[in-house]
């Protein structure tokens, strides 16, 4: 299959451009759809199916023209709008549907390629899909939901959301990767369970039946698998139960921007953005790394001595790309001999030494701080802590005793030990997510605080403090 950038590529050059000119200059153009279908002939643009890309090469086309290579005809509007085909009569509702989805008498999915079908499948969605609406863009699929009852409902796919940068970041592609691998989504544009139908678990049950045979039928119709499903829940309406039964994965929202909105308005509702991967190696068969977006990860992807400390510290929000690069760079020397202060471990490199102590003598409220040092590492221990089906969370304190250090600040009143003697530091306390088998997932969060002893006159006993006093301030 010729994939978008590649037609975009191919016209680009000088010498098509030069052609596609020539074809405007003569007198064999009637529109701007005729010019597609004559340049999809002479380059040979067509699908897996052998049909013309005339969609693909269009765009390509607009791309070309607004860089001012030549002037395209006229766009030609059509008087009118399309209506879908319906049915004369409304769909009867289903008849004696039981409460539980295990008694619905054969519960199947059909799928639409009759006249009729199509009509049926179009009154469902305008008569009872809280959109009203029936159309699809792209290429499109369309399934009723059958049983002896009745019709329960219909599903419609189609292309997926041009752009979407909760979807772009999780998947983790660049904007050249996006432009060809698109057609790799398919979006469920429409599901519907009717809403005369009550009926426990068939929502998502329904959803396993239709993840279960998109990807045979899709190949079928267009002659390649998709390796994903994007679909959209508006929690204004729904609370997408039915996709978190069924293994969809939350990635983020939608910014209220529909396929038409091209100055930015965002006047619709923001929605809860779902994806089903087909395709569990779906990153390798984009072509993506393994760590690439923000999926699950194995124990040990990424924890190779060259580029772990990249992998975990890259990128931390510090306020400057040369402190998150410093702190890499600190993170790979520290791990070569952990037990020494950060002089011994870099050998005296007086450089090195003074660029650790720039880096973490900052005023107070900098950027540079322990949530925002943690921030890339918490990331990817969630990301371990997806590839795994249980996860321990450990939770322990541990007292930093800095009482040697007059001229440190902002210390905290630490227990007295077994002399009597009282000391001065910070308390950490940390979360720590492992695997059963005891294999470590990364530092979940860690909060360092300045313990702040009770007043001689408090003669409370611990169990009657209110959990807020017992939680000092930060130091």
């Amino acid at each position: 299959m010729n994939k978008q950038n590649q037609i975009k590529r191919t016209l680009s050059l000088s010498s098509n451009i030069e052609y596609i000119k020539q074809l405007l200059e003569g007198k064999g153009v009637a529109h701007r759809s005729d010019l597609a279908k004559q340049v999809c002939t002479h380059f040979e643009f067509h699908d897996a199916r052998g049909k013309m890309q005339t969609s693909g090469c269009l765009k390509a086309l607009r791309a070309l023209e607004s860089s001012g290579h030549f002037e395209l005809p006229r766009v030609q509007h059509k008087t009118g709008t399309k209506s879908p085909r319906r049915l004369t009569d409304s769909v009867p509702h289903p008849v004696d549907v039981p409460d539980e989805v295990r008694h619905i008498a054969a519960l199947e999915l059909v799928l639409v390629q009759e006249a009729d079908q199509m009509r049926t499948w179009n009154e469902l969605m305008l008569t009872e899909h809280y959109l009203k609406a029936a159309i699809l863009v792209g290429r499109q699929m369309r399934y009723l939901i059958r049983s002896e009852h009745g019709w329960l409902g219909g599903i419609g796919y189609a292309a997926p959301a041009l752009q979407l940068s909760a979807r772009d970041q999780w998947i983790g592609w660049n904007q050249e990767e996006h432009q060809a691998q698109l057609h790799m989504i398919v979006g469920m544009s429409r599901f519907l369970i009717r809403p005369s139908v009550n009926c426990k678990n068939l929502a998502s049950k329904v959803l396993g039946m239709s993840m279960a045979t998109i990807a045979k039928d899709f190949n079928r119709q267009y002659g390649y698998s998709p390796l994903l499903i994007e679909s959209f829940v508006d929690t204004e309406h729904y609370s997408g139960t039915c996709y978190k039964a069924s293994n969809w994965l939350a990635i983020g929202k939608t910014k209220g921007r529909g396929r038409q909105d091209r100055h930015n308005d965002s006047t619709l509702s923001q929605k809860t953005i779902y994806m089903y991967p087909l395709d569990t190696s779906f990153r390798k068969q984009l072509g993506l790394s393994a760590n690439a977006g923000l999926g699950a990860l194995t124990i040990s992807e990424g924890l190779d001595a060259e580029q772990w400390a990249e992998h975990e510290f890259g990128g931390a929000p510090l306020g400057d790309k040369r402190l998150s690069k410093r702190l890499v760079n600190v993170a790979d020397a520290k791990a070569q001999n952990p037990g020494s202060a950060f002089s011994g471990t870099v050998e005296g490199d007086w450089p090195a030494t003074k660029a650790y102590y720039r880096m973490i003598d900052q005023p107070e409220g900098s950027a540079v701080n322990l949530e925002n040092i943690l921030q890339p590492h918490r990331e990817r221990t969630a990301r371990r802590m997806m590839g795994q089906k249980t996860v321990l969370c450990l939770q322990d304190g541990s007292e930093l005793n800095y009482t040697n250090l007059d001229k440190c600040s902002g210390l905290g009143e630490l227990k007295a030990n077994q002399t009597g003697a009282k000391t001065k530091g910070l308390t950490l306390h940390s979360s720590f997510a492992i695997a059963p088998n005891g294999l470590p997932l990364g530092v979940l969060k860690a909060q360092c605080i300045a313990p702040h002893p009770r007043l001689p006159d408090d003669k409370r006993k611990p169990s009657k403090i209110p959990i807020e006093e017992k939680r000092p301030l930060s130091g």
